[in-house]
């Protein structure tokens, strides 16, 4: 049975249809991925230069870090991105973990601030271990197999 010109005609200008649909999707998502991240860029910026100026307390820096780097690692085109956004994580909770073991010994935060500081630390470190894990399996499936070689006999 033929298909009518015109179903065909009908057919190829909706797939058409479809793709630049699809195509302006993705330019809608990366325009706003790109406004986002300057938008975090700039609250850090914003925020370490009112801690110089001693107009913020020193949680705020930290917690504008953190939003900044979670979004990159979550928006990551590549595996070895997100690993990198996970070290840079980790490396603002053991620097927020190692302030506050310094206060605790003076007294000036309690062992509960501690063990949560401690928390959040173990859980980026997790995050930043299953990463790399799921780098290394995907690494090793797509190694070639090795194949036994047999030599003939002499």
């Amino acid at each position: 049975m033929k298909t009518p010109r015109i179903h065909l005609l009908t057919l190829l200008a909706a797939s058409s249809l479809f793709a630049s649909l699809a195509r302006a999707d993705e330019t809608s998502y990366a325009k706003i991925l790109k406004e986002r991240d300057a938008v975090l860029s700039q609250i850090l910026t914003a925020r370490e230069a009112r801690l110089a100026t001693g107009g913020l307390d020193e949680e705020a820096v930290p917690s504008a870090r953190l939003a900044l780097y979670s979004f990159r690692r979550n928006t990551a085109p590549s595996k070895a991105e997100k690993l990198k956004q996970q070290e840079l994580i980790v490396a603002v909770y053991e620097k927020k973990l190692a302030m506050l073991r310094s206060r605790s010994a003076a007294g000036t935060v309690g062992r509960e601030d501690v063990l949560l500081a401690t928390d959040s630390l173990l859980q980026a470190q997790q995050t930043l271990e299953e990463l790399r894990l799921n780098e290394k399996r995907a690494n090793q499936s797509s190694e070639p197999t090795p194949t036994s070689v047999t030599t003939p006999a002499a």
